[in-house]
């Protein structure tokens, strides 16, 4: 895979560093942390391995730029307001976020789950940041589903056994391509979303 052509509306020292970038990316996701070096970043960026110790001091200051960057798209997704939405129609389009995201982001999600897993220097900020918004999503969750249960049923429960059937379907969709299974785990965290109970007055 080659490194993707810089964004048009960047120019000089903003373009090599986004082509830096993704050349780097390319590379991270391909081999890894530790198998990807510097020279390796600028021969694919087609710089000189000073112009990328220019732009990033060494391969941890370039790695976690990249990893910021990969997952900023998930961190946009995040970002969006579903408050006009009722709360209902808004759980179900937290979920269907959810399962766009993982279907457009899958070979970065599966490399991002490898380098949480990787036992290298910078696992720590990966799996940090993983657990940060996992929580983000959870919290989210929880709001809606506070909103949708009668009074005195507890929505973290609820909320957090969504999630868990969630990412448990990102886990086994990396080990387990069969589509035919796939639409069974998805059906079945509809089929929990159709089970939680709701308050007088709360359509489904």
């Amino acid at each position: 895979m080659q490194a993707e052509t810089p964004s048009p509306e960047l120019t000089g020292k903003a373009a090599t560093q986004d082509r830096i970038l993704q050349a780097a990316m390319t590379l991270f996701l391909e081999a890894g942390y530790e198998k990807t070096t510097m020279t390796q970043v600028a021969e694919a960026a087609g710089v000189g391995r000073a112009t990328v110790f220019w732009h990033f001091s060494d391969k941890k200051s370039l790695f976690r730029e990249a990893f910021n960057r990969l997952i900023d798209p998930f961190r946009r997704s995040l970002e969006r307001d579903y408050d006009e939405l009722p709360p209902r129609k808004r759980l179900l389009e937290q979920v269907a976020v959810y399962r766009d995201f993982v279907h457009t982001q899958h070979s970065s999600i599966e490399a991002v789950i490898r380098w949480a897993i990787d036992k290298h220097e910078l696992r720590s900020t990966v799996v940090d940041t993983l657990l940060d918004l996992h929580q983000r999503v959870v919290g989210a969750l929880i709001q809606t589903v506070s909103e949708i249960v009668p009074e005195g049923v507890a929505p973290e429960p609820i909320a957090v056994g969504l999630m868990t059937l969630l990412d448990g379907n990102v886990f086994l969709a990396l080990v387990d391509p069969s589509k035919e299974r796939a639409g069974v785990r998805e059906a079945s965290v509809d089929a929990f979303v159709a089970m939680i109970p709701l308050r007088e007055g709360i359509d489904r």
